[in-house]
């Protein structure tokens, strides 16, 4: 899932790795997430470093007695001095203006799309490399989940700009042994 909303997001803000708070909103969707999933069965919880992400974690592991293991692979993309910027703000950055028109454009400024979806994909190797059957829910950021979205669909690398994952969504992914399933994107329970 992706992590609530916070004050940044509302401000249209580009978060990168900033420990930025969830925003009473953003608490909001993280006890919706865990209201609805506290009825399936969870084996682990597992979130990205930062801080909004285990902000939203915290009271979905806590609905199944689990404790929220952080996992450096599912952290949002480094976006260097564009932290804390608008996209208004970057007007006239050439390659803040090459990465809004192509996701792929590939500059010291950003992490590169090719490279977050390597790490995102590393995570659910792992996962699948454990025991089979397993349940297990991610909790990350936008770009993040729509790459690994994307290599879930077999879709190429320039379509991840496509899918919609709103802060607070669930997307559900089933891998079984030669077979990866897109079941849902984009559910905001509460919405």
């Amino acid at each position: 899932m992706r992590h609530g909303v916070t004050d940044w997001n509302e401000q249209g803000r580009l978060l990168g790795r900033a420990e930025i708070a969830l925003n009473e909103r953003g608490r909001e969707q993280a006890m919706a997430v865990a209201a609805a999933l506290a009825e399936r069965p969870l084996d682990a919880v597992l979130a990205s470093p930062q801080r909004r992400a285990q902000e939203t974690a915290a009271p979905i592991a806590a609905a199944h007695g689990l404790a929220v293991q952080v996992d450096p692979d599912l952290a949002e993309v480094w976006v260097g001095r564009w932290q804390g910027k608008t996209y208004e703000e970057l007007l006239g950055d050439a390659d803040a203006e090459r990465y809004a028109a192509d996701g792929l454009h590939v500059c010291a400024t950003i992490e590169d799309a090719g490279s977050v979806q390597q790490r995102m994909t590393s995570v659910l190797e792992r996962l699948c490399a454990g025991a089979a059957g397993r349940r297990v829910c991610l909790v990350s950021h936008g770009d993040p989940i729509r790459l690994l979205l994307t290599h879930c669909l077999g879709a190429g690398l320039p379509t991840f700009r496509r899918l919609h994952v709103a802060p607070g969504s669930i997307s559900v992914v089933r891998v079984a042994a030669q077979r990866t399933e897109v079941l849902g994107v984009n559910w905001r329970p509460g919405a």
